[in-house]
């Protein structure tokens, strides 16, 4: 997501959630998004990839971080664009969820 996210300028960002319908397509996304980290999270704890952990609340964890950065203020605060700020996201995840 991260990637992607980082072809899109600052403007283009907040045109997107600035604007009702692309802002309720983004969020109908995230919620998508936050059930899919769930069913990763559930099945790397399943496969051993990752520890044991509640995935539920990881997954609703990542939802308020997506809902967070579509409010803009971490984008704001820390200077970092939306797809920084998923990258980044992603990072602290999978380096949390280790079992290394």
């Amino acid at each position: 997501m991260g990637t992607a996210m980082r072809r899109h300028s600052h403007a283009f960002y907040d045109d997107m959630v600035g604007y009702e319908p692309t802002a309720r397509i983004y969020r109908q996304n995230s919620a998508a998004a936050a059930r899919r980290v769930h069913e990763l999270i559930d099945e790397g704890v399943r496969a051993g990839a990752f520890r044991s952990v509640n995935g539920l609340f990881a997954a609703q964890v990542v939802a308020v971080a997506i809902d967070a950065v579509q409010s803009g203020a971490p984008l704001e605060t820390t200077g970092l664009s939306a797809g920084d700020a998923f990258s980044e996201l992603g990072d602290l995840l999978l380096d949390g969820l280790s079992s290394a």
